[in-house]
């Protein structure tokens, strides 16, 4: 059908525009359509510690949690993917100010320590996540961490999930829930 008066074709392309319009304000007001999955595991929310770059090797002992979840830190972010070296906390800290996810974990944490064959096997089971997740080019690194009491942390920018048990559906549903959600530098 074709429309032949100026003025019919001027109202419906208003119309469309106008809906277009309210499409994009509905999104906007409701969060960008971000279609995530609700994190059903309980987490601990932080207060806002500021992001503060600081020379590499400088230390900050007021994180409000352990591990930390945000604040003052390292100017230079580790490498995504898996450590097999006990990274500062303060550097992990910048992974999460560009979206990052942080998988920490203590074979010494939780209600007894971890024997060395207990302990590689943990590891090995959030390696072999945090490796493929960071293959695919998602936001996410592991590093040991002996400075918290429990033997596996999750954390994104003040949000913190910590339990002793290894759960892969809890360890992803995390970096599904959290990967990105906090990105103020846009990378």
């Amino acid at each position: 059908m074709r429309i032949r008066h100026p003025l019919l074709w001027t109202g419906t392309l208003c119309i469309l525009v106008g809906v277009v319009a309210v499409f994009a304000a509905v999104m906007l007001l409701s969060g960008g359509g971000d279609d995530r999955p609700a994190y059903a595991y309980p987490v601990q929310t932080f207060e806002d510690l500021g992001r503060t770059h600081m020379p590499p090797g400088q230390v900050f002992d007021g994180y409000s949690s352990e591990p930390p979840t945000s604040g003052p830190h390292s100017s230079v972010p580790a490498p995504w993917g898996v450590s097999d070296v006990e990274q500062p906390k303060e550097v992990p800290v910048h992974n999460m100010e560009h979206g990052g996810v942080v998988v920490w974990y203590n074979c010494a944490g939780g209600p007894s320590p971890l024997d060395k064959n207990a302990c590689e096997q943990l590891r090995s089971q959030l390696a072999g996540i945090v490796t493929r997740l960071a293959a695919g080019g998602r936001l996410v690194m592991m590093t040991p961490y002996s400075n918290m009491p429990d033997r596996i942390a999750l954390t994104a920018w003040q949000t913190l999930d910590a339990f002793d048990e290894f759960d892969l559906a809890r360890v992803q549903a995390f970096i599904s829930a959290y990967e990105r959600r906090f990105n103020p530098e846009g990378f």
